[in-house]
């Protein structure tokens, strides 16, 4: 007599997970589908197992075909199941792609010989047989065990030699379910007349499923989306990426708009936009990557020209919060996979950075990626290198461009600019480092090297005896909201015998939106003996009033305003110049290329120019050579 008593809990356990695999969002991928199949093959095992030890135990009462029959569909099962596991091992470390090794061919060869032996055993009685006196286990019936001890060793050794291909968790839970099975067939061995070894089983995919195949594991929390977990193991089936176009779109400016609308109102509106997509676009796949970026995947056969134009269109229209109506912009990248061998996380990290561009645009509403936009953003790796590396050696350079008395005509002043050179020795156009740095975190520290290079070159020249007051150093709007910036300028200074008025740190509009979150900082900086300039007066939105509340020396136009002066010359910037003086700001004019332009911002009433009409920035050598005495 057999006993069924863990069958029927089994069974339920399984009914319960097959429910809640398929209600919940599933990805088309590989490890989906061997998952499935170790499923559906264990259902079916555990059923003709049961129906099989059943029918056997009234053999009398039943006709003899059916029980041979109900047998022999066990026997099938059991070691598809057993292959199920095995090709999901194969799967899970990716050796299931063409060209790669692991013993495929070897491994189905197994398979199909013992579900040969399995099949004749109603003529040949190899693995079992039933007469009048019963159920007979055959000659061959230890073909069961040795058949899963083979599959389940050569899976572990697939594991141990393949484990770099697969994270550390990853590793560990698939030592763990061949272990369970490896102990399932010995109590199987021990005590065949117990039906436990499905016990055994359902362990193994209860391990599966929480390690590998938890919906929870791909589901972004705000919505029914893929996240970028989810994204990357997508990308990493070929047969997604034969003929697939991948449409993203970014909210515009959504850090601002974050900060504006608040995370809990901002959080709701991605889940508006979430739903929103799912039940317009049914048949594609949606993911969410962070920060305000979404992508949806599809056949290039898709009019990706009408979907982008529907989300463009409906970012037009507000999103209903529950306390307020965000108004959000959106800017769209397009890039297709077709034939290409880039890496998954290439591909995500790539689209993550133009989204991240795009996003960071005021006036684009669509971006076409082309495929050059691989090349820029290798490009990009490669800067984020050069400046890590800058840094972590204490390379920043630091080049001076000399600050011109209006009255005089004498350099008695200069900014100091960070430089970075690539690795044969170029400089590196600080447009692209530094918003590297600031998006990286590196600006903190690219700072301080800067103003200690700066005090360093001050300590080690006279710059008051060649007529030279202070030099400036730029603080971005990042660093402005470092709580110790205060101090840590400060004890720079004491480090190296500066006195703080030779150094005016130069804000930019920018920093103005945030102030009153550095407000505090800036109050310490003044406190402390520096003084602030305001940088690139005219690119932002600063007003008068805005400027008169703050405590700034200097005011420095930006060369936009000065080209368009001498352009087309109108009353508004003399004023403007004349309303600055009146208020008690020296007023700088940047950009100065020309004699006219010199002549004109002189003119106007401008105390101090800057510009390459006098100097380019230049290395701090060769700068003291040039305006330093001895």
């Amino acid at each position: 007599m057999w006993n069924t008593g863990f069958v029927i809990p089994g069974m339920l356990v399984l009914a319960i997970l097959l429910v809640y695999y398929f209600v919940r969002p599933r990805l088309p991928t590989r490890i989906n589908r061997a998952f499935l199949a170790v499923v559906l093959t264990n259902i079916a095992t555990v059923a003709s197992d049961y129906l099989a030890s059943k029918a056997d135990d009234h053999y009398q009462t039943l006709p003899l075909p059916l029980v041979s029959a109900l047998n022999l569909v066990y026997f099938i099962a059991f070691f598809a199941r057993i292959f199920a596991f095995f090709r999901l091992t194969i799967v899970l470390l990716k050796l299931d792609r063409p060209g790669v090794s692991g013993g495929k061919s070897l491994a189905y060869l197994v398979f199909l010989i013992s579900e040969g032996i399995a099949i004749s055993s109603p003529l040949t009685g190899a693995v079992y047989s039933v007469d009048r006196a019963g159920y007979h286990p055959g000659p061959l019936y230890p073909v069961l065990p040795i058949c899963s001890f083979i599959f389940l060793a050569w899976g572990f050794l697939l594991v141990i030699r393949y484990r770099k291909r697969i994270r550390k968790g990853t590793f560990n839970s698939a030592l763990a379910y061949h272990l369970i099975l490896a102990a399932g067939t010995v109590v199987r061995i021990l005590f065949p007349q117990y039906l436990v070894m499905n016990m055994f089983c359902l362990l193994a995919i209860l391990v599966i499923f929480i390690s590998f195949e938890n919906p929870d594991l791909y589901i972004t929390d705000r919505g029914p989306a893929f996240n970028t977990r989810a994204f990357t193991e997508w990308l990493e089936d070929p047969l997604h990426r034969r003929n697939c176009r991948i449409l993203g779109f970014a909210i515009r400016n959504y850090n601002d708009e974050r900060s504006m609308y608040g995370g809990a109102q901002m959080d709701q509106g991605l889940r508006l936009i979430i739903n929103w997509l799912v039940k317009q676009f049914p048949d594609l796949l949606l993911f969410y990557l962070r920060g305000g970026n979404f992508c949806l995947a599809g056949s290039e056969e898709t009019d990706w020209e009408e979907i982008r134009r529907k989300i463009l269109e409906r970012f037009r229209a507000p999103w209903q919060a529950e306390d307020t109506e965000l108004f959000l912009g959106a800017t769209c990248v397009e890039i297709g996979l077709s034939g290409d061998n880039t890496p998954p996380d290439g591909i995500v990290n790539m689209l993550i950075y133009a989204l991240d561009e795009a996003g960071d645009s005021a006036d684009i509403e669509q971006t076409l990626m082309p495929t050059e936009m691989l090349k820029e953003f290798e490009r990009h790796i490669e800067i984020k290198r050069l400046l890590d590396q800058a840094l972590d050696r204490d390379e920043v350079e630091v080049f001076l461009q000399p600050i011109t008395d209006c009255g005089t005509g004498k350099v008695i002043a200069a900014e100091a600019l960070a430089r970075i050179r690539d690795d044969e020795g170029s400089l590196i156009p600080p447009g692209l480092f530094i918003p590297i740095a600031e998006k990286n975190g590196y600006i903190n520290l690219l700072g301080e090297q800067v103003l200690r290079k700066v005090c360093a070159f001050i300590r080690d020249h006279d710059l008051a005896g060649s007529g030279m007051r202070w030099i400036n150093v730029n603080l971005s709007p990042i660093q402005c909201m470092h709580s110790h910036l205060p101090e840590l300028f400060s004890g720079i200074l004491r480090e190296y015998g500066v006195p703080a008025s030779a150094i005016h740190l130069e804000i930019t509009e920018e920093s103005m939106v945030n102030y009153a979150k550095q407000e505090r900082q800036i109050e310490e900086l003044l406190r402390s003996g520096f003084q602030i300039s305001l940088d690139d007066y005219g690119s932002g939105f600063s007003n008068l009033h805005q400027v008169k509340k703050y405590a700034f020396s200097n005011i420095k136009l930006d060369m936009s305003i000065v080209w368009d002066y001498v352009r087309d010359r109108d009353a508004l910037l003399p004023a403007l110049v004349k309303a600055f003086g009146e208020m008690g700001f020296s007023v700088t004019a940047e950009g100065i290329e020309t004699r006219e332009m010199a002549d004109a911002m002189k003119e106007i009433g401008c105390g101090f120019l800057q510009g390459y009409y006098y100097s380019k920035p230049l290395p701090m050598r060769e700068f003291s050579g040039k305006y330093l005495r001895g």
